[in-house]
Parts: C-alpha cells; structure tokens; sequence
C-alpha cells in the first residue's frame, strides 16, 4: 500500500462549509430594524393632527347636542307642568261659573224677555255621535211640522 504524500510546499486547506454566525442576538438586531422605521414624515403628522382635530370637533358637537336636548326635555317638563297648572285652575273656574248659573233663571229669562219656548216631545232629535264633545253635521236636521 502506498501512502499519498503531497509534495506540494504548503499544506492543504480543508474547505468547510461555515454559517455565517451573527455578531449581534438576532432580538437586538430586531430592535435596531424597528427604531430605525419609527421615522415618521411631515404628512403624516398632518394626518394624524387634523384626524385629532376632527376628533375633537365630533366630541364637542355631540356634547352640545346632548345639552341642548337636556335643555329642551327641562323646557317641555316646565311647560307641560305650567299647562296641567293652568288647565286645572280653569277647570276649577269653570265649576265656579257652572255652580253659579241658575237654570231656572235662564229658562224664565229665555222664555219670558226673549219669547222662547220649550220643545215639545216630537220635536226634540236624538243624534249618538263617536265622540262625546261634538258631532259633526253632514246634513241639514229635518224639520218637523
């Protein structure tokens, strides 16, 4: 067996295949690629200013609708009171007149300075209408002879 000798001056250099090994920990080297995108250019500090401004704007607006409905729901809750007021004291007036009236003096008044006269049975017309307050005349009443 013959051995293989190189007869070469310089010794032979194995080739090896080698990772490149990082010099830096792969998280430090993140964080140095994100400070560095932080960069922020002039428009879009605009942007986000005028969307704060905007922002803002939308808040102070809808907080001066609320108030506004607030005010009014107060005003409607002071007026509606002011109203059942007034129309209790009218109905209290209104039994005063009511209680005052005497019919019979009206009647004799009726009768003898204006020369009106009682309706007889025939006469007298019953009409039952929907509502109690009114009725509503589609038609001329027909007369009685």
């Amino acid at each position: 067996m013959a051995a293989a000798y190189s007869r070469s001056s310089t010794a032979r250099i194995e080739e090896r295949i080698t990772e490149r090994i990082p010099d830096i920990h792969p998280i430090r080297e993140q964080r140095k690629k994100s400070r560095g995108s932080i960069r922020v250019g002039i428009s879009s500090v605009i942007i986000l200013m005028l969307g704060f401004v905007l922002m803002i704007g939308a808040a102070l607006m809808f907080i001066r609708t609320q108030n506004t409905l607030t005010m009014s729901k107060t005003q409607y809750a002071s007026k509606l009171s002011q109203y059942e007021e007034l129309k209790r004291s009218n109905d209290l007036y209104e039994e005063r007149i009511i209680s005052r009236v005497d019919m019979e003096e009206v009647a004799r008044i009726a009768e003898e300075e204006l020369g009106m006269q009682r309706a007889s049975e025939g006469q007298i017309i019953s009409y039952s209408g929907q509502i109690d307050d009114y009725v509503k005349q589609y038609a001329d009443v027909p007369a009685l002879d």
